[in-house]
């Protein structure tokens, strides 16, 4: 009946280590459950009937107390510690860029249509752009504006 014990409570800290890589609470639910069964058996246990109620109550608090120190434990040091790259997202955001070496007002021609999201050219250098006027074709003069990150804001040249 101890090996029954055993079994049950190792079970259930195995279930309850489970519930760290599988979420949902069913596989600590029962995994909780495994250990109490595990505690039932060693107070209710007609195997251990020649056993004292002191020895049953020492039994039945091990199995309680080695199993949480177990999952503490793997909570503490194992789970945070040594899967905490792995589960945890990290903020890493790279610096503000600088403004594109373009001068406000300079001239270019428009590679592809701006509707209003597109690619120009300027001093033979290709930016993304956004054009204020809202659609520009491809082909057309267009002057910077300003700057916005990631693209340059134009004006359609007339």
């Amino acid at each position: 009946m101890i090996t029954t014990i055993a079994i049950l409570a190792f079970f259930g800290v195995l279930l309850v280590i489970l519930e760290t890589f599988v979420p949902g609470g069913i596989a600590g639910f029962f995994g909780v459950a495994f250990i109490l069964v595990a505690v039932a058996a060693a107070m209710w246990a007609d195997e251990l009937a020649h056993w004292s109620h002191l020895e049953r109550v020492s039994l039945a608090g091990a199995v309680l107390l080695l199993s949480s120190a177990v999952c503490l434990i793997w909570l503490r040091f194992f789970a945070v510690r040594f899967f905490h790259r792995a589960f945890t997202l990290e903020e890493k955001s790279a610096p503000p860029s600088p403004p594109p070496p373009c001068v406000l007002g300079e001239e270019g021609t428009a590679i592809s249509e701006l509707r209003p999201l597109g690619r120009a050219e300027f001093s033979g250098r290709r930016f993304e752009v956004r054009c204020l006027d809202g659609f520009a074709p491809a082909g057309s003069r267009v002057c910077v504006a300003g700057h916005e990150p990631g693209n340059l804001i134009v004006r359609m040249l007339t």
